[in-house]
């Protein structure tokens, strides 16, 4: 046996192309190397390698990666002339990424959950298949993450191409879904379970949601991007989606458009069919709207910012706790407000009586930025001045999430570090924040939004629970110090362990 041909060698090579992949290394060339090394072999010899390599201490999840790479090998073998793998196939394509998730998310409920849902009530009171009834739905439960990056990645592209009746519906259908996953995992983890006919019909009703949505991503949704989207939108999605998180998979390969897509598509026009898309999706709306909206109420003066003020609370995806978001936010005065909270509010005034803050120091410098001899920005501000670099290092340890929306009620700006509450992506900046939303909550922000614009109120406080953190959810209206708005600043920040402080810790 050669050396080419031996398990040593083919180990080197497997491990070359996931090195090479995880380099952002392109997936063609990775085709190529497999087919130079592993042409003419058996699966059952490559099943072997990868076995010893896991054997070694190779990460299995690896391995998985390498499965894609597999699987489109052995596709392109049997296109004619060699085609190349389309790059909506490719492993890291969002695209691939997202028709893997629902594949798994399907078995789950195909393989898993019903069939033990039906033994479970065949056999009485079976404790080990409603143990795994309980640890499906908990996995269920990450399905967020897959709807969270379409509408923090996806929806915002979509806007761009004036797509937005679709993602208004789906979000909104969404939400729906997340609200039965939580329903029916709450029913298999109560004490006692609740009677089996009413945890079936739970189960069956979220079931087929997920899997009508599943369809709606793949056969409506998906088709309708591809004739708008470009190389470079799904270049965005692919690098923004890690921070968000994937539902039941490992995370992907990093993939990114070639040169040469990008290059072809800057001489592509946008087609007209967005237009077309859009009317047929709003008409299909109007016929399917989810039972869980409400539907608003009929305006019969539409004001000059209605579109702008219906913007939802939280710049965010909706968190898997829907039903106690709902509740803090719909109803705020039934909650008790805690102490820090009425403190801060203790000298709140009515805006017309306020007068327009006076700077303490009127020799401070008017805020301006200079560039200096080695054409290095300075920016200075009234209370002292910094460079770029420690302005963004400072934005990004401050322990709080930032973003702000201009006087348009559009998103410009928010801070990024590791430590976020809710997800944020580069897509959504741009973007009109009343699409940046569900449905449910448009009505909740208007008035908190035409207020600061009327200049009535100049903040708004909330509070919610959230994945086991306490969050204060905080709204500013930004002003000039001619009380001119300029535009609203999102404050939000974990206080668990605040609250959990005692006594006194001195410096």
């Amino acid at each position: 046996m050669t050396d080419q041909h031996s398990s040593a060698y083919r180990q080197k090579r497997i491990v070359e192309i996931l090195k090479m992949l995880h380099n952002g290394g392109s997936f063609e060339e990775a085709k190529r190397i497999f087919d130079e090394s592993f042409s003419g072999v058996d699966v059952s010899e490559i099943t072997s390698v990868e076995r010893e390599l896991i054997a070694s201490g190779l990460n299995p999840m690896e391995i998985q990666h390498l499965c894609n790479v597999h699987a489109a090998v052995f596709k392109g073998a049997i296109n004619p002339n060699g085609a190349e793998t389309p790059a909506q196939e490719q492993p890291g394509h969002p695209v691939a990424v997202l028709k893997l998730e629902n594949l798994v998310i399907n078995s789950l409920l195909v393989d898993e959950l019903l069939p033990c849902l039906k033994k479970w009530q065949q056999s009485g009171s079976d404790q080990a298949y409603l143990n795994r009834m309980q640890q499906a739905l908990k996995d269920l439960l990450t399905i967020d993450r897959h709807y969270s990056r379409k509408e923090n990645l996806l929806f915002p592209l979509m806007d761009k191409y004036g797509i937005t009746a679709p993602p208004k519906v789906m979000w909104g259908v969404d939400d729906q879904i997340r609200g039965l996953v939580k329903t029916a995992y709450q029913m298999v983890i109560s004490e006692p379970v609740p009677d089996k006919y009413e945890v079936e019909a739970a189960i069956e009703k979220m079931t087929k949601e997920i899997q009508e949505m599943i369809f709606k991503e793949e056969e409506i949704m998906v088709p309708m991007v591809n004739e708008v989207f470009t190389p470079a939108d799904w270049g965005l999605m692919a690098a923004e989606s890690q921070p968000i998180g994937y539902t039941l998979i490992p995370e992907p390969l990093p993939w990114q458009p070639s040169q040469a897509d990008l290059e072809a598509s800057e001489q592509r026009a946008v087609p007209a069919i967005a237009k077309e898309l859009n009317a047929m999706a709003q008409s299909l709306a109007d016929k399917q709207t989810p039972v869980s909206r409400v539907q608003p109420e009929v305006k019969t003066t539409p004001t000059k910012s209605e579109a702008a003020s219906q913007i939802p609370f939280a710049i965010q995806g909706t968190p898997v706790e829907t039903p106690v978001i709902q509740a803090s936010v719909a109803e705020p005065k039934s909650a008790e407000m805690p102490d820090f909270v009425k403190a801060m509010l203790a000298d709140k005034a009515p805006a017309e009586k306020r007068p327009a803050k006076v700077s303490r120091n009127r020799e401070a410098p008017q805020p301006h930025i200079e560039i200096g001899t080695d054409n290095q920005a300075t920016i200075v501000l009234p209370s002292g001045t910094m460079n770029l670099s420690e302005l963004t290092a400072i934005l990004q340890v401050l322990p709080l999430d930032l973003t702000f929306v201009d006087q348009d009620d559009i998103v410009r700006w928010f801070s990024d570090n590791n430590h976020r509450i809710f997800p944020r992506t580069r897509a959504v900046l741009g973007r009109a924040v009343v699409n940046c939303h569900p449905p449910k909550s448009v009505d909740k922000v208007e008035k908190i939004l035409a207020d600061f614009h009327a200049g009535t109120e100049d903040h708004a406080d909330f509070w919610i629970n959230f994945r086991g953190k306490l969050v204060y959810i905080r709204y500013f209206a930004v002003r000039d110090p001619q009380q001119r708005y300029l535009g609203c600043l999102e404050v939000s920040q974990d206080i668990t362990e605040i609250q959990a402080l005692t006594g006194e810790k001195r410096l």
